[in-house]
């Protein structure tokens, strides 16, 4: 069961994060999805909310990649850990596009259950993301 829990979690960063196909996650998302934690992008409560923030996101952080460095899994529990990287090529947090390269490091643990992602917790580097935007500046400099 891990295995194909990984898989899945997989195609959620491939398919659905890198290429922007979002009809994937009728597949591989319940409609009741709970997203936890997030304090930069904010928690999408359901399925489509989902679809609608990767759209987004997608339309203003142009050639959105999360490469994956680890996928671990225990049960129906699945962890990643990645890089994003993308273009600023629409306004984001009221920074006007710069076509400037952002790079974050990030981390999540997905709740897979029936072949369905139900549940994820995420965190990135939001710190990092806005010292990029030129909204705060790095510490010590």
């Amino acid at each position: 069961m891990s295995e194909a829990n990984k898989t899945i979690v997989r195609r959620f960063y491939a398919e659905v994060m890198n290429q922007g196909n979002v009809s994937v996650l009728d597949e591989i998302m319940a409609p009741d999805f709970r997203d936890h934690g997030e304090t930069l992008f904010g928690s999408p409560q359901g399925r489509e909310a989902l679809k609608q923030g990767v759209t987004g996101a997608r339309s203003l952080l142009s050639n959105l990649n999360v490469q994956l460095h680890d996928v671990i899994a225990d049960g129906e529990l699945v962890g990643v850990r990645g890089t994003m990287r993308c273009t600023h090529q629409g306004e984001f947090l009221g920074v006007a596009p710069s076509g400037n390269e952002l790079t974050w490091n990030g981390v999540a643990l997905f709740r897979v259950v029936d072949g369905k992602i139900t549940e994820r917790w995420f965190n990135s580097d939001s710190l990092s993301i806005v010292q990029q935007l030129g909204l705060v500046s790095p510490s010590g400099v």
